[in-house]
């Protein structure tokens, strides 16, 4: 009996989704306490990292030091075996970083492979995915990529129709399979999905129907979904899982979740939201950086990692029913630039370019050094003509200047250049050419 059909009559996929609050938070300090105990015994290097950790209080892992992207490098194959339990070698190597150089990894046994399935059905289930769906999977495949793998590995178990195209199939060939099967449903990075769909309509979309996108590893913002109902008349657009390569899956969106709001798997993960500037954590509603203790991971324990997202929890309980805590992404910590004296947000240039009319939600942001002054370049991917391009592209620029009296100020007094937009073509933008993911922000003198 496949797991879909074990559960095919349930609200919910499993228990822990609609246990009570208090029970929950009493099972999570176990998980928690039952972890660090392990993790201490198994690594030296975790003893005396983990020996200011306090079980009772309100804020267990406050004094225990943060993990980063930078101390994983140093620590893991084939840097060293600090961060290896017990000499295992039967594990699979993923990279996690960046595609030059030595290549910053991450370890998973085949154990934890397989437990991937609960959290990945866990989203899957709670949009909708049911024995009839047929589902193209374009993740990302090669060059020890992850996600596919196990994404393809749950849908085996899952029960539904399983096509695994990967990033690297023709858009022609995915047309074709698609119509001949009647594939319904795609997953993938969105920016993958999205030039799929857009490839595939240039072909003809007669005869092919899409009712769900499952998507991961960027946002799909409002005006990329609102494309995706109108051209292709899908009528789920979701994001099943949230997570990271590092850690594990943190959490996944239901039929109720809005752009960017998730529930998080809090029997898998002990999560927190911190104000970086004092060190405690932030209440709800208050904006922090995410850290994530990942319970299920064992060959190699990830303690209070620094995922690098800026986060808050949802003080509202979600319409479907799930009592798991939700929380909302507010994009990477790393999202900003700062032209001049001003910090500007990916962010809050995607909520403002989307109040215009015909721009899609793929956009990106480059900060440039042009004799001896700042300039902000923000491109956008469009259907519009080239006439009505050079049109909006004024019009924006007048009018994030009125909205940001601080960078205004900046443009009149000289300090910096005129913000410039350029619309561009649909898929022209550069993705990374291993995942297909969108490069959104460019500081071109960081990385000078």
């Amino acid at each position: 009996m496949t797991l879909l059909a074990e559960r095919s009559q349930r609200r919910f996929y499993d228990n822990w989704e609609f246990l009570p609050e208090e029970k929950r938070r009493i099972l999570m300090r176990e998980n928690l306490d039952q972890y660090i105990r392990f993790a201490a015994d198994s690594l030296p290097f975790y003893r005396d990292r983990l020996a200011s950790y306090e079980s009772s209080a309100s804020a267990p892992l406050k004094n225990v030091p943060v993990l980063t992207s930078a101390d994983l490098r140093d620590i893991l194959p084939p840097v060293s075996d600090r961060l290896v339990a017990g000499g295992v070698k039967d594990y699979t190597v993923f990279q996690s970083g960046g595609t030059t150089g030595v290549p910053k990894t991450t370890l998973f046994s085949h154990a934890e492979l397989e437990r991937l399935n609960l959290p990945n059905a866990r989203g899957f289930f709670a949009l909708g995915l049911n024995e009839n769906d047929r589902v193209g999977n374009l993740f990302a495949v090669g060059g020890l990529y992850m996600t596919f793998i196990h994404i393809n590995r749950m849908l085996q178990q899952y029960g539904c129709m399983n096509f695994p195209f990967s990033n690297h199939t023709p858009v022609d060939f995915v047309h074709t399979v698609v119509k001949l099967f009647n594939v319904n449903c795609l997953t993938g990075i969105a920016s993958v999905v999205m030039n799929c769909l857009r490839g595939m309509s240039e072909i003809g979309m007669e005869g092919i129907k899409i009712e769900k996108i499952l998507y991961g590893g960027e946002h799909l913002y409002e005006a990329d979904k609102r494309e995706i109902r109108e051209r292709y008349g899908a009528k789920v657009i979701a994001a099943p899982g949230y997570g990271t390569v590092d850690t594990w899956y943190l959490g996944y969106q239901c039929l109720d979740c809005p752009t960017g709001v998730f529930h998080a798997h809090d029997d898998e993960v002990y999560l927190e939201v911190v104000n970086e500037e004092t060190g405690e954590l932030c209440d709800k509603g208050e904006v922090g950086m995410l850290y994530a203790t990942t319970f299920p991971r064992r060959i190699t324990p990830i303690v209070r990692y620094r995922v690098g997202d800026r986060t808050k929890w949802v003080n509202e309980p979600c319409g479907c029913g799930r009592t798991t805590p939700l929380f909302k992404l507010l994009g990477r910590g790393d999202d900003v630039l700062r032209i001049g004296y001003d910090s500007v947000d990916y962010a809050a240039i995607q909520e403002f370019v989307l109040q215009f009319e015909g721009l899609s939600g793929t956009i990106q942001m480059e900060k440039v050094r042009d004799q001896g002054k700042d300039r902000l370049i923000i491109r956008i991917e469009t259907r519009l003509s080239p006439e009505q391009r050079s049109i909006v592209a004024q019009k924006l620029e007048e009018t994030l200047l009125e909205v940001r009296p601080s960078l205004r100020d900046f443009v009149k007094k000289g300090t910096t250049w005129p913000v410039r937009f350029e619309l561009v073509d649909l898929n022209t933008l550069p993705r990374n050419p291993r995942t297909g993911k969108l490069m959104r922000v460019i500081d071109a003198i960081g990385d000078a």
